[in-house]
């Protein structure tokens, strides 16, 4: 048995999926986000402005791509909220794009997903930890694709911006949703909510299409730095091929995954270990010297 987590073929696009402009409650103009994100060495950008959706064709240029999208929420009181992101192909008819902010005495967040969905959109349950959702809420959910694990915006904000152990919740339960890593870039952090973490795409060519097939089939990884060159398993052992790490943590269940450790001073590039059998699931994350680090999405095994 051979499985890899990408493809063959393609090429590796760097973009973010979750950001805001002075289009909404942004602080950043649209043309000068996206002149950062492509002077930072990204390949696209999604515009995700709250409530609203805005193509911004005129920001695409041969080697940078404005990936359609927005942001849909719900407030439940003062503290408690549902956001959900969605991502949508070029030619997604402009009038689903303009609708008024959900009220909650008359949608749910089932009601708000139910909406949303609909052929070539891309959806991610948004910053869960930082909305106060709670584990039943965020397990009673259908329909989106990805959850937020790293929020570059609600990290720095209020240290509420990972969700790893939401997203393992899920894959215990056999739900397949991936892991996104984001910026939501709202500027109004001390430190800067830019450029924090991103999603590493393989996909055929840069455009909204092909980007949204790669999202879709989970042809990507999230990271907040490290790379991940390949992730496969064959023949019952797992191999990870990453930039310089000081760990490499293989989650797994139900049998316990493992941890290794740089030793003697020699970052890990190269991981090899065996299954125990009985694995659902199994995923990786790299950790390099700063801590920062990168997940896979995982490879199932039934």
């Amino acid at each position: 048995m051979y499985i890899s987590a990408f493809p063959d073929g393609g090429r590796w696009l760097r973009g973010n999926l979750h950001a805001h402009t002075t289009l909404s409650d942004g602080t950043v103009p649209p043309g000068e986000q996206a002149a950062d994100y492509r002077a930072m060495g990204y390949d696209f950008l999604s515009v995700t402005d709250h409530n609203t959706m805005n193509r911004l064709r005129e920001l695409n240029r041969e080697d940078f791509l404005i990936l359609p999208g927005w942001e849909r929420d719900i407030p439940y009181g003062k503290f408690k909220c549902l956001h959900v992101v969605g991502q949508f192909a070029a030619d997604y008819p402009l009038d689903t794009f303009s609708r008024p902010k959900g009220n909650p005495d008359a949608m749910s967040m089932q009601d708000l997903l139910d909406e949303m969905n609909g052929d070539n959109v891309f959806i991610t349950l948004a910053h869960p930890v930082w909305s106060r959702m709670e584990p039943e809420e965020v397990r009673a959910l259908q329909g989106y694709h990805a959850i937020e694990v790293f929020n570059t915006g609600t990290e720095r904000l209020c240290h509420a911006g990972r969700a790893d152990l939401l997203w393992d919740m899920l894959l215990r339960e056999k739900r397949k949703v991936y892991a996104v890593a984001c910026d939501d870039t709202h500027g109004k952090t001390e430190e800067s909510d830019r450029f924090g973490g991103w999603v590493m795409v393989k996909a055929d060519a840069l455009t909204a299409e092909s980007v949204l097939r790669a999202l879709t089939a989970g042809h990507f990884y999230a990271t907040q730095g490290p790379e991940i060159h390949s992730f496969v398993i064959e023949d019952g052992r797992v191999t990870v091929d990453c930039s310089p790490c000081e760990e490499v943590h293989l989650v797994t269940w139900p049998p316990r995954g493992k941890s290794v450790y740089s030793t003697d001073g020699h970052s890990l590039t190269h991981v090899e270990c065996p299954l125990k059998g009985g694995e659902t699931y199994v995923r990786a994350e790299c950790v390099d010297a700063v801590g920062h680090t990168a997940w896979s999405q995982p490879i199932w095994l039934e």
